[in-house]
């Protein structure tokens, strides 16, 4: 399992979306922990190079501030890396 983590403290609602969740936003909603504004979720991940972002009540796309950033992705927007080698886990 991968642990994604942002802090969003003015969030209603946030999701992870991604190549490995078809960036579909309704599928992997996180989790805010009380009020500090700290959203995470764990996702299982695949070896490889994955793209992916935050999406910010519905609409507002953010990239992680901690995670390395991919080119741009023809839409506009650039997205975070998270690169998974065999037996590594955060």
């Amino acid at each position: 399992m991968y642990k994604f983590v942002i802090v969003a403290p003015q969030a209603g609602q946030v999701s992870l979306v991604g190549d490995f969740n078809d960036w579909d936003v309704a599928k992997t909603t996180m989790i805010r922990s009380g009020k500090s504004g700290l959203w995470t979720v764990a996702v299982p991940l695949s070896v490889g190079r994955h793209l992916y972002a935050f999406v910010v009540d519905g609409t507002t796309w953010v990239q992680d501030p901690s995670a390395p950033i991919a080119p741009d992705d023809g839409f506009g927007h650039a997205n975070s890396v998270k690169l998974v080698v065999r037996g590594s886990s955060s």
